[in-house]
């Protein structure tokens, strides 16, 4: 995801989806709670961009990386239903792979 907010642009990872927002991992700290912000993120079922606004609602560092949690404003109902369709589908796959036993891990 490309970020703009108070007119610094950063990009990031996504690793949380919900109905509400999205939390993702930056190398960016200059972004404070309660700033707003302006994002684009490759649609992940087609060949097009999503662009929502919102607030960061939460912010923790943990060692080198930033996590940060986006709280939508304005976002088209189309691209939500987009991207938690395939939050959810990226989900399932992980819930049906079979679990890693320990002699796998050696």
């Amino acid at each position: 995801m490309e970020f703009n907010a108070s007119g610094v642009a950063f990009s990031g990872k996504t690793k949380n989806v919900s109905r509400d927002g999205i939390s993702f991992i930056s190398q960016s700290r200059s972004v404070d709670v309660g700033t707003s912000f302006q994002f684009k993120m490759q649609n992940p079922q087609e060949e097009s961009t999503i662009e929502a606004c919102g607030d960061f609602a939460w912010k923790r560092q943990i060692g080198d990386k930033c996590h940060l949690g986006l709280r939508f404003k304005d976002i088209n109902n189309f691209d939500k239903s987009e991207i938690l369709d395939a939050a959810y589908d990226n989900w399932i796959s992980d819930i049906r792979k079979p679990p890693i036993t320990k002699s796998a891990r050696l």
